[in-house]
């Protein structure tokens, strides 16, 4: 008897929770169901394209949001083994907070802690006052001073990987605020069941009142996930990802990757900003290259043009891989159409093979230098060249033809966009993906003409592991050049190979590849074939030589690259350049910036907010009458306020963080100066940084 009433509690107890559990989930049902309503108003507001997205998921046939003994919503995701959260969601993610925010995950911008031989003999404007700022840290910042540990009450940027069901960021935002907040959660369908959990209009509405900007990456996966990412810092600065607060809120895989990805990729954010003295005499290449030797622009044909898919491009560069194809590149070279990268004209030229184009990208003088000094004057005058319109104007005039692409984002490009608009009523495109090096132009040139099929020789994004830079044919391991002509020996990053194996990369070569990735992802209707064995380039097919098939080419090659110069390429000529320039808007612009500069603060906050204000006012030219202004001043206030916001949340002591800004921000308001007085003389001269300064500059660095 005891036994059978032990049962009968026991079955009575579990009637009594199986009660009190569905009288919970009716209740947690009930006020889900209006959040998520109210959810979907507020989406629909602030972000139409996810609220469309919302409307038109479907989840799994056993989806659900249960309630847990506390009350609030879980969720147990597909594939899960187990729920996102315990008995208590609320109380677990407000613990996690808390331990998340006193030892806080941060990504910084290093700060500039003296500046080197090369860098202080450099005597462009921009560069000196570097010099100056890394040099001010040097003086005032001491090195063993203690860090920012926990996330203080107000920090520049989150990033939430894994957004759960929202309580977490529902218990961050409590006690912290933020300018910019990026929300990545790559399983939609948790995020669907967040709108169930958590009162998203309440994060909006929040963000709105502290001037904040919430973007949220939903469904991304890894391997587009930077790229979100840098579109969004193209968009809005890269002060908005340069000291960030970083925060894992759920495991997973997905997750982990996204978070591989965004620290692999973060030195990008501290890069290619360009800079002022890029910019003008960017803008002073341009306007002699098409006003004075009357080079026509290149004005890209739609994305799915037909006129050349059944054409094949060469593109060829010069990469140790580019020695394996030589035969190949003899035996087809008049049935196809082949671009030369850089100094792979000298190598193809030494081995009796003329390219259609040569395509140059660099603007300093040194291009023009290592030219003259390093190929016969008289072959080039024979060539086609393709280069960007910031080219040094003392390029053109070497070639038979020069055709200019515009390089954008550049000041010179948005100045030449806004006249060619003018005078034809369209507006011309800029390159895409057309840097950093070289092969990247004229990879963008053989795309953007619409070739059906393009081949990659000698583009191989690094080196063999055996050290091997170049071609041998290359005028880097020419006796007479080699010693004046070095490669880039420091090459810190692993790629797969493209064949087998693994290469080694700079940099700028990772960067490369990465913009080629973009490039070919951009346009699948074109074949693309990698060749040899360089570094794998995603979307492209990965070739020996052996495998290349030639199709004869049913017409003449001359007149193909004729057509080619004609069809694709239009005048452009820029009116009243001293007016268009806006020598009197970029002074009202630097008045507006010294403006916010002296606005008093006594917080870091406070401090940030200026910095926020001038980058605002700068970003609001895109787009309008003296649009370029803003790539004028942009990357130089980049360059500054990136070690600015991290000198400011950088260190423990706010007090000290303050007095140190104050002395850093007096170098960049003495460059806001200089950049005013300097530009009314400097827009319309040419750069004369050439091989010999560069060379000179290098040896300073090396000491």
């Amino acid at each position: 008897m005891d036994k059978l009433q032990s049962s009968l509690l026991e079955l009575e107890k579990k009637l009594s929770e199986t009660l009190q559990y569905q009288e919970r989930q009716a209740e947690f049902d009930k006020v889900a169901k209006q959040r998520f309503d109210n959810n979907l108003e507020a989406f629909k507001s602030y972000y139409p394209a996810l609220h469309k997205q919302i409307t038109t998921f479907v989840p799994r046939k056993d989806f659900t949001v249960f309630v847990s003994p506390s009350g609030d919503g879980n969720y147990q995701p597909e594939g899960a083994p187990v729920p996102l959260y315990g008995n208590n969601p609320v109380e677990q993610s407000r613990q996690q907070v808390e331990k998340n925010t006193q030892k806080a995950q941060f990504g910084r911008s290093a700060l500039y802690r003296g500046a080197d031989a090369g860098t202080k003999a450099d005597k462009r404007l921009h560069m000196q006052y570097m010099a100056k700022l890394a040099e001010k840290f040097k003086e005032t910042v001491a090195e063993d001073e203690p860090l920012l540990d926990s996330l203080p009450a107000h920090y520049p940027t989150c990033i939430m990987f894994g957004v759960g069901l929202g309580y977490a960021l529902s218990e961050l935002l409590k006690a912290h605020t933020f300018d910019y907040l990026f929300v990545c959660e790559p399983d939609f369908e948790t995020f669907y069941a967040s709108l169930y959990c958590t009162d998203w209009e309440a994060i909006f509405t929040s963000a709105d009142v502290q001037s904040g900007c919430v973007f949220l990456h939903i469904g991304v996966t890894y391997e587009n996930f930077f790229q979100e990412i840098q579109n969004i810092y193209n968009d809005i600065g890269a002060f908005s990802l340069i000291s960030s607060f970083c925060y894992q809120h759920t495991p997973g895989d997905k997750v982990n990757a996204l978070i591989r990805t965004f620290f692999d990729h973060f030195f990008q954010i501290q890069l290619g900003y360009g800079f002022y003295n890029d910019a003008v005499t960017g803008i002073a290449h341009t306007i002699e290259n098409f006003n004075t030797h009357h080079c026509p622009v290149f004005v890209p044909p739609p994305k799915k043009s037909q006129s050349l898919k059944s054409l094949t491009a060469y593109v060829v560069a010069n990469g140790p891989s580019v020695d394996e194809a030589i035969d190949v590149l003899r035996e087809n070279r008049e049935d196809v159409v082949i671009f030369a990268a850089g100094t792979a004209l000298s190598t193809l030229l030494k081995l009796g093979i003329t390219p259609d184009f040569h395509v140059l990208v660099e603007r300093p003088k040194n291009t023009y230098d290592v030219l003259v000094e390093t190929t016969d004057i008289n072959e080039l005058k024979k060539l086609n060249l393709l280069a960007v319109d910031v080219m040094y104007p003392e390029v053109s005039p070497l070639y038979q033809w020069a055709g200019l692409g515009l390089k954008g984002p550049e000041a010179s490009s948005v100045l030449a966009q806004f006249e060619y608009l003018k005078v034809h009523q369209t507006l011309v495109g800029s390159m895409f993906c057309a840097s950093p090096l070289v092969a990247n132009t004229a990879l963008s040139f053989a795309t953007m003409m619409g070739f059906g099929e393009i081949y990659m020789f000698g583009v191989d994004n690094g080196y063999p592991m055996s050290g091997q830079s170049h071609s041998e044919h290359s005028i880097y391991l020419d006796p007479g050049y080699k010693n004046r002509y070095m490669a880039n020996p420091d090459a810190p990053h692993i790629l797969e190979g493209n064949l087998s194996g693994q290469v080694k990369a700079t940099t700028l070569m990772l960067q490369a590849k990465q913009q080629m990735e973009t490039l070919v992802k951009a346009y699948p209707h074109i074949q693309f074939y990698n060749v040899g064995s360089g570094a794998k380039v995603a979307g492209t097919e990965p070739l020996t030589v052996d495998d290349i098939l030639c199709v004869p080419l049913k017409q003449h090659k001359e007149q193909v690259v004729e057509d080619i110069k004609t069809r694709f390429f239009s005048e452009l000529v820029i009116n009243d350049p001293e007016q268009a320039v806006g020598i009197e808007e970029l002074e009202s612009l630097c008045d507006y910036l010294l403006e916010i500069a002296h606005r008093p603060y006594s917080t870091r906050q406070e401090a940030s907010d200026l910095l926020r204000a001038q980058a605002r006012v700068v970003f609001a030219y895109r787009g309008r009458k003296f649009g370029h202004l803003f790539h004028v001043i942009k990357g130089t206030l980049l360059y500054f306020h990136g070690p600015l916001i991290s000198l400011l949340y950088m260190y423990a002591d706010e007090k000290k963080s303050l007095g140190w800004f104050a002395e850093a921000m007096a170098v960049w308001i003495d460059c806001i100066k200089a950049m005013r007085a300097d530009y009314k003389h400097a827009w319309n001269k040419r750069c004369e940084y050439s091989l010999e300064e560069i060379l000179y500059l290098k040896s300073l660095t090396d000491k």
